[in-house]
């Protein structure tokens, strides 16, 4: 699907956003040369496909206007390592779903559904991306 995405990451100055960073872009390549792709920041992608027409000139203006969850509310709890035999899915962090439910469901009823809150369509989204993939910290 075409458009932004939203995500949610560590501030570059936590140990989580070190050490996360290290294992993309040193430790793993490092360990599995060849199946590595392009690094990038560490990262739980809260949703895609937002249409820049739904941002417009201020992308930054319109992500401070989303009523978003306190930071204390938004809970990003590592469950396991996983890997798939998918270029997306080699290997990942898969992420409690609770704890990144509500800031996920904003992202995507403001940036894809065009609701003001988690309406029915973000609460579909919602279940269809919990069984299906759900969130996750990809490290290939």
């Amino acid at each position: 699907m075409p458009g932004s995405s939203i995500w949610l990451a560590p501030p570059l100055a936590s140990p989580l956003h070190t050490i996360l960073s290290s294992l993309i872009s040193k430790s793993l390549p490092a360990r599995f040369p060849g199946t590595t792709g392009p690094t990038f920041t560490p990262h739980v992608t809260l949703t895609s496909g937002v249409s820049p027409s739904v941002y417009g000139e201020n992308p930054q203006g319109w992500l401070e206007s989303i009523p978003w969850p306190a930071a204390a509310d938004v809970r990003v709890c590592f469950e396991a390592v996983k890997t798939e035999d998918v270029f997306f899915r080699r290997c990942y962090i898969k992420a409690s779903f609770e704890g990144l439910r509500d800031v996920a469901g904003l992202a995507r009823a403001h940036g894809v559904d065009g609701e003001e809150t988690i309406g029915p369509a973000t609460e579909a989204w919602l279940e269809e991306w919990r069984q299906s993939f759900g969130p996750h910290v990809s490290l290939l």
